[in-house]
């Protein structure tokens, strides 16, 4: 990954790698063997890094980088428990590329791997501050109500921009920005700039659901790690559907699709090819980069540093991939 912001904390994620494999050993060998199946699945350490490059650009020391690293490690091993938990609401197949692991290990053992993943993440988060284990709680909370939003809405056209940018609230961007909110106070910044950085974070985190859910529609699966149309398949209430709904010409059979509760995979790839026919995923791209772009300003209170460019660089990523 030949990016600026991956190369000026590439030692520290490879730390984060091995705190999380050495976090979750227990004396059960098939529980091990779950919990490295899906912390080995390649994800992308967006959370990880936003926590410590805002550390780093709130002018952490080197030295003093350790705790940020756990605390780094601990909201990882959270994230990938909220994905096991996810997987197996949402009757997923793929994630990054392999099979979930309730299809894998059965759904009985991946709940309580999921759980298992919960309790050593805030185990390892419990060591630090209180002001930091609030800011995970809430997000942990967010999660949860996020999660609910978007069962309200599957299905069911009614739903708008408004209430997606709810879901995703809870669902992504509370999670980041929990990360990067983290790393400031651990380096001693004001609580203006822990705010700052936070908001940030936070809308680079809905820059980075829009872009995710767009590529379900646009992607490509070796690329991606899951079925293209997945979501469409779910219900899922996502911008690129909402959107595609609007369009005068194709917008009537794309909501009668995601009405469908049982679609079969004709049906979806007739729903992809009707939004690739409207402006939905161009406008999506937009707000996405949109997003992103009002997002930089909140980063005035630091300082220049090749971190605080890291972080930009970081956001810009996050908007620019494919997978």
């Amino acid at each position: 990954m030949d990016v600026q912001w991956y190369s000026s904390v590439h030692d520290d994620l490879d730390a984060v790698e091995r705190i999380m494999l050495n976090t979750v050993r227990s004396e059960n060998p098939k529980l091990n063997e779950i919990c490295n199946y899906v912390l080995n699945s390649n994800g992308k350490r967006v959370r990880p890094a936003m926590c410590i490059l805002s550390y780093k650009a709130c002018g952490g020391s080197q030295g003093n980088v350790r705790k940020t690293v756990d605390i780094g490690a601990a909201i990882e091993i959270i994230h990938n428990a909220t994905l096991v938990h996810d997987d197996i609401n949402d009757q997923g197949d793929l994630r990054r590329g392999a099979k979930v692991a309730y299809k894998k290990y059965s759904i009985s053992r991946s709940i309580v791997a999921g759980d298992y993943l919960f309790a050593l993440g805030f185990r390892l988060m419990g060591t630090s501050s209180s002001e930091i284990v609030n800011y995970l709680v809430d997000a942990s909370s967010a999660m949860s109500a996020g999660e609910f939003d978007q069962k309200d809405f599957e299905h069911n056209y009614s739903v708008n921009e408004i209430d997606y940018m709810r879901i995703i609230e809870g669902k992504t961007a509370k999670l980041i920005e929990c990360a990067a909110k983290s790393g400031a106070f651990l380096a001693g910044a004001d609580v203006r700039t822990i705010d700052e950085v936070g908001t940030f974070a936070h809308k680079t985190g809905l820059a980075f659901q829009i872009i995710d859910d767009t590529l379900d529609v646009v992607g490509d699966e070796k690329s991606t790690g899951k079925n293209i149309g997945s979501d469409i398949m779910e219900g899922k209430p996502t911008l690129p559907t909402i959107y595609a709904m609007q369009d005068p010409k194709h917008g009537n059979r794309v909501r009668e699709i995601f009405e469908m509760e049982t679609p079969d995979w004709s049906d979806i790839s007739e729903a992809i090819d009707l939004i690739k026919k409207t402006d939905a995923v161009s406008r999506c791209v937009d707000k996405a980069r949109g997003i992103v772009e009002g997002a930089f300003g909140h980063l005035d209170v630091l300082e220049e540093s090749k971190y605080k460019t890291s972080l930009k660089d970081l956001a810009k990523f996050i908007v620019n991939r494919d997978r």
